[in-house]
């Protein structure tokens, strides 16, 4: 890799780690980040990451950015998560136009947001904007959020039929217009807080939504390269190291426990055995290749991107693979961890017990799910992506 992570930002993450792992519990029961825990990331500017410089952010390289995110899994993987979703979605601030944008960062560079992508809800087009209605999923971050963005559908009463083109935009929503739905109630990532929510007639300036196709404007405000890099690799750069973290994190956990554990009617520390050596060997090589990889592909990317070139569609989907890659083998890696574990594992607040939790969660996202090999499979033999996201 050529780009080098500015330990300073590294080190503003262990400044608040304590504070993060203090909440985990605390999290786990509110299911959705305590206020403290919230604060310390909004304290610390590390939600201005993916905010221009010229608004008041970092703007910062995406391998940079990806190492922050798997330094606070160690600490607590649903505040990683919660640093994620609203950086994506102030990522997206991008292409708004400048009013938009002004509205949404101009006073304050930390991104507040939240987001629902599926399922679409309706837009009717009124007077200086839209007037948007429906339900949307899986609201990452919506109790702490000031916008609630979504995908949306615009009704078009001039069009009709099967045939007729249907077009999409994204609005960014006042938390205000929003209602939070309690269904988020789950194994794992409890403390993300990602319930559904409603909108009924919700009003949304012209200037706060943008044309949701893979054909993109940039604002004044964000010509860096950055804002180049491709929603598909921001994405990536953002979930995939949650998954590689947890494993990490699996990892040194049940090693630890395997040097103190003694298996019932053994003589011996687990670490003694070579069984436990052997599993242990096996997993570090599967993350690490996994975490190679996906880190290699990143910054490859990057510093095509830095070169002044446009990102091509191989790109979006060598991205994709890592990524998918990355989750894959974080799965099975925290699986066979758990499994070392024996008994340690099953109780309720034990560390690997929660990371097999988390993983599980994780892994159903549908940007690194195993069918995303098969999306990777069609573009190697040059067909239509079945996920149309890896063009955004």
């Amino acid at each position: 890799m050529k780009t080098d992570v500015d330990a300073s930002l590294l080190e503003r993450v262990r400044e608040i780690g304590p504070v993060l792992r203090a909440n985990v519990a605390e999290g786990e029961r509110l299911r959705r980040l305590p206020q403290e825990s919230f604060d310390a990331l909004t304290n610390s500017g590390l939600l201005t990451m993916l905010t221009p410089k010229s608004m008041g952010g970092l703007e910062l390289d995406p391998v940079s950015y990806a190492t922050v995110i798997e330094e606070t899994v160690r600490f607590d993987p649903s505040a990683a998560w919660t640093i994620t979703n609203p950086l994506l979605w102030a990522f997206f601030c991008s292409r708004l136009p400048d009013e938009g944008a002004e509205e949404l960062l101009g006073e304050d560079p930390r991104a507040m947001f939240a987001a629902s992508i599926t399922p679409p809800m309706k837009a009717e087009p009124v007077e200086g904007g839209f007037q948007i209605s429906g339900d949307g999923r899986f609201a990452s971050n919506c109790h702490h959020a000031k916008w609630i963005a979504s995908v949306c559908h615009v009704t078009d009463e001039s069009a009709s039929g099967p045939t007729s083109p249907r077009r999409t935009i994204w609005a960014y929503i006042s938390r205000d217009d929003c209602q939070i739905l309690d269904t988020w109630d789950v194994l794992g990532m409890r403390a993300t807080g990602s319930n559904d929510i409603r909108v009924d007639g919700a009003f949304v300036p012209a200037y706060r939504a943008f044309p949701f196709t893979p054909e993109i404007t940039l604002g004044p405000r964000f010509q860096g390269p950055l804002y180049r890099f491709s929603f598909i690799g921001i994405v990536a750069a953002a979930l995939t190291p949650v998954m590689l973290g947890i494993a990490r994190v699996a990892i040194d956990e049940a090693a630890a426990l395997a040097r103190d554990k003694t298996a019932t009617g053994g003589s011996s520390p687990l670490w003694a055995s070579p069984s436990v050596q052997s599993q242990i060997g096996q997993v570090e090589a599967t993350l690490r290749a996994a975490h190679a990889l996906f880190y290699q592909t990143l910054d490859d990317i990057w510093q095509w991107v830095l070169s002044g070139q446009e990102v091509t569609t191989a790109q979006r989907a060598d991205i994709l693979l890592a990524a998918t890659n990355a989750s894959d083998s974080s799965v099975r890696v925290v699986e066979r961890m758990h499994t070392l574990a024996g008994t340690t594992g099953i109780y309720s607040g034990n560390p690997i017990e929660r990371c097999f939790r988390d993983i599980q969660v994780a892994r159903q996202h549908r940007f690194y799910t195993e069918s995303r090999y098969e999306t990777f499979g069609r573009m190697y033999f040059g067909l239509e992506p079945d996920y149309g996201l890896v063009m955004l």
